[in-house]
Formats: structure tokens, C-alpha cells, sequence
């Protein structure tokens, strides 16, 4: 199972880099047309915000959680022994699936909402943005299922941090 939910957040975050490039290739082609020929991309801010941005944050988020590559502040962590390190490790993990839980559920609700109602948003021009709802309960969901893995693995003793100093906990 952690094999394949590996490949899964793997293709997720090249689907996310997919998304960065075509937003750039957007932006500059829409930059290009304006100053050019005065005729710039319609709905690109739109397209940029509701669906580029969020599918660069939102599909690579699994693979963050599950390789330990997110931002972290250890003052003391490394400092504690190793059974505490894995028990305050542990607590960290639990409470990180839960809050995610709680996040996938509220934007699921929200993402609904938006089927439900045909969610556009008006710019330059009208751009459907309902599918775009659905990344955000996706992104936690498989993050939050990254955490609990991740807790899984730290009660079977393989290592889940990855620490560029330090000792990882077993």
C-alpha cells in the first residue's frame, strides 16, 4: 500500500509541475499578446488563480507530507531522546491527519456547494470554477492519509523524518 500511494503523490506532483509550467506559458504568452497585438488572453488572472495555483499547491501536498520535505522548526526536537523524539512525533503526525481531516471535510462541503450551484467567477470573462473545488478536499485528503501513513510507519520503526542534521527517529 505505501508503494502505491508513493507512485500516486509522485504522479500528483508532476501533475502539480505540469500546472506551474502551463501557468507560466499563460502568463508570459498573455504578457506577449498584450503588449504585441494589444489582444491579451482572456480570463487568464482567473484561470491562473482558481485552477494553476491551486492545483501547484493542493495535488503536491501528499508527496510533501509523506517525504517529510514541508517547512519545520526543531529547536529542541533533535535534542530530545529518541523515544521522546518518536512519541512527541507520533502526537505531531495524529494531530496533523485529524486537522487535515477536518480540512478535507470543510472544503468538501464547499466543493459540493460549488457543483451544486454551477460556481462560475466573473473577470474579463466568465470562467467555470467549480472543478477547481475539488482539488483542495483531494490535496488533504492524501495528505492527511500521508500523515497517518507516516504514523504507521513511525509504530512499524521505519524511518519518517528526514532531517538534514541529525538522526532520523526509528
Amino acid at each position: 500500500m505505501e508503494k502505491t500511494f508513493r507512485q500516486l503523490t509522485r504522479m500528483l506532483m508532476f501533475i502539480g509541475g505540469i500546472g506551474l509550467l502551463l501557468m507560466m506559458l499563460n502568463i508570459t504568452l498573455d504578457v506577449v499578446l498584450k503588449a504585441v497585438f494589444n489582444a491579451p488572453i482572456q480570463g487568464t488572472v482567473e484561470v491562473s488563480s482558481y485552477y494553476y495555483m491551486v492545483a501547484v499547491v493542493m495535488l503536491p501536498m501528499a508527496f510533501v507530507e509523506l517525504e517529510d520535505d514541508q517547512i519545520s522548526v526543531d529547536l529542541l526536537f533533535n535534542h530530545f531522546p529518541a523515544a521522546i523524539r518518536s512519541i512527541c512525533l507520533l502526537i505531531t503526525l495524529s494531530l496533523t491527519a485529524g486537522v487535515l481531516c477536518i480540512m478535507a471535510w470543510r472544503t468538501g462541503q464547499d466543493a459540493v456547494r460549488a457543483f451544486k450551484v454551477g460556481e462560475v467567477v466573473m473577470g474579463s470573462r466568465e470562467v467555470i470554477v467549480w472543478p477547481a473545488r475539488c482539488m483542495l478536499p483531494l490535496g488533504f485528503s492524501l495528505a492527511a492519509i500521508a500523515a497517518g501513513l507516516r504514523a504507521i510507519m513511525l509504530l512499524q520503526g521505519k524511518k519518517v523524518i528526514n532531517l538534514s542534521s541529525g538522526e532520523a527517529s526509528e
